[in-house]
């Protein structure tokens, strides 16, 4: 078996008409399978497209109601403690939050029945003008 190693060229070097049909018979190999890959990588790409499309279908179908529960609203927040372990400014942001939360919360609940009201004429999907 004979190992035959390929010489570094050099821009000084004068590159012989066999040479130069290696050099180019290795790019086009190199080329042929850089256009099989990417035909690969497009089939797959088209299948995962139109899975995604399907899963889209199906959760248009989907109808999904969520209720409000009362008792939930009524029980409030669990208080946060004054605790010296804790870092002050990561107790902060968590009261911040918190706040932020209670804030939007009665906004959302007035978005949710404003939903429930035009329900039935939401088009999934549809985009329109406000």
């Amino acid at each position: 078996m004979e190992i035959i190693m390929k010489k570094e060229k050099h821009s000084g070097d004068k590159i012989s008409e066999q040479t130069l049909h290696e050099i180019l018979l290795d790019i086009k190999y190199r080329l042929n399978h850089i256009e099989d890959i990417t035909a690969d990588d497009r089939q797959v790409l088209i299948k995962l497209v139109k899975q995604t499309n399907q899963i889209v279908e199906y959760l248009k179908t989907l109808e999904i109601e969520v209720k409000y529960d009362e008792e939930i609203d009524s029980m409030g927040l669990p208080t946060i403690r004054e605790d010296k372990s804790i870092n002050s400014d990561k107790l902060k942001d968590v009261k911040e939050l918190i706040s932020t939360y209670m804030d939007k919360r009665e906004s959302l609940k007035e978005l949710e029945k404003e939903l429930r009201k035009y329900k039935n004429e939401i088009t999934p999907g549809q985009i329109g003008e406000a």
